[in-house]
């Protein structure tokens, strides 16, 4: 009788949206800050539906596409959950007024409890399935009161992920109900997730205790964290990594902890079976049509926001402007003055615009007034991007749909 062919093991990395890969590298802190807000609403620290001192409040973590931010939010789920604490996650919220998202944000928090669904059918919301509105106030007083609810049960974590997306009242809404029951010392800590343009986003609502909120920015990994972060999964296993191979899947990362994920990825599965394994550079020369598929579809959703939004050339002008700079940092003053002397048509209220939106689309990332840029490889795949219609013809792929 013939034997099946043994199971290959289970790929250690994980490149797929909010996947927790095996081997996390350089989140040290941020860990230790998210630990730290459960910790103050786990259940022993409540009595009588009331902490003895208040949470941490709205902690906000931003960082460009690709950098880890999903996974944050998904490993503090997982650790909340373990915790004992109930867990309310929103994916994308943009009107919740419209369609179904209203009734979805109170199933999340409701978490199935009967008592709180019922409550909530008390307050009389008509969300319709095909757009019907609601009152603003109404729905403040129902979310209020669900929220409140819940929290006399036990602790809650409100996760709110692409918080860029939410339509600034509902936000505004979301906040500061959330934080009059924080400063009551209710159980519940929110963490709000997004592009870099996140935070000029919240200054533009009425919540002035968010300039108080905790934060927490995320960006490229060092070098010697996306070496380890590549060679640990391989080497726990007993698989060697000739020093010229990892030099070689290095050097497609760009540090950024997606494409570590990516490259890690692809070359697991051409792997081939046995028991003394070796990664060397003709491995990874089989790897790398797989790791260029992946890092154009990456980029492939970005580059067609730009092209809809006619942000190309000024994209390419943004990222011409940071590459003479030697450290890849520069004022965005500069960037902005840049724009409008190689178009004249921009004013400084236009140019200005157009470097918020490179920054919402995580072309460009930085801190209040210093930009950086993501990566060089990514400018030189806009670069050679040519017109979107030859860049789909070359790739021989549908258009993916912009992101809303």
């Amino acid at each position: 009788m013939t034997k099946p062919p043994a199971e290959q093991d289970d790929n250690p990395f994980a490149p797929g949206p909010g996947i927790t890969p095996e081997h996390i590298v350089g989140r040290k802190q941020e860990f230790k800050l998210l630990g730290r807000a459960l910790q103050g609403i786990v259940p022993r620290k409540i009595k009588e539906g009331r902490l003895k001192r208040a949470s941490m409040g709205p902690v906000v973590l931003t960082g460009p596409r690709g950098v880890g931010k999903t996974l944050l939010l998904g490993w503090m789920e997982e650790q909340a959950r373990e915790m004992g604490i109930h867990v309310a996650r929103l994916e994308y919220v943009k009107d919740l007024a419209a369609g179904d998202a209203l009734g979805n944000l109170f199933d999340e928090i409701a978490g199935g409890d009967e008592s709180l669904l019922q409550l909530v059918k008390g307050f009389n919301l008509s969300v319709g399935p095909l757009g019907g509105g609601v009152d603003l106030g109404a729905a403040t007083r129902t979310y209020k009161n669900v929220l409140q609810s819940r929290l006399r049960q036990g602790p809650l974590v409100l996760l709110m992920d692409e918080a860029h997306h939410y339509q600034a009242k509902y936000m505004g809404l979301m906040l500061q109900v959330g934080q009059r029951l924080i400063n009551q010392r209710y159980p519940l800590v929110m963490l709000l997730a997004g592009t870099p343009d996140l935070r000029s986003y919240l200054m533009n609502i009425e919540a002035t205790f968010m300039a108080r909120s905790k934060r927490i920015y995320i960006n490229l990994l060092t070098t010697e964290e996306s070496k380890d972060a590549l060679k640990k999964p391989f080497t726990n296993r007993g698989i060697k990594v000739d020093p010229e191979a990892l030099e070689m899947m290095w050097g497609m990362t760009d540090n950024y902890p997606f494409f570590v994920q990516l490259v890690g990825s692809e070359v697991w599965e051409v792997l081939p079976q046995g028991k003394k394994r070796r990664i060397n550079v003709a491995l990874v020369e089989k790897a790398k049509a797989g790791i260029s598929r992946g890092r154009s579809d990456f980029y492939s959703l970005i580059y067609d926001e730009m092209d809809d939004g006619d942000l190309t050339a000024y994209a390419l002008q943004a990222a011409e402007t940071i590459n003479r700079q030697a450290d890849a940092k520069v004022e965005r003053e500069v960037i902005e003055q840049d724009l409008r002397q190689k178009h004249s048509d921009l004013d400084a209220k236009k140019a200005r615009k157009i470097v918020n939106r490179l920054q919402w689309l995580g072309f460009i990332w930085g801190l209040y007034t210093i930009l950086a840029k993501s990566s060089s490889r990514f400018y030189r795949h806009l670069h050679h991007l040519g017109t979107r219609s030859e860049h789909r013809q070359a790739r021989q792929t549908p258009r993916p749909k912009p992101i809303a």
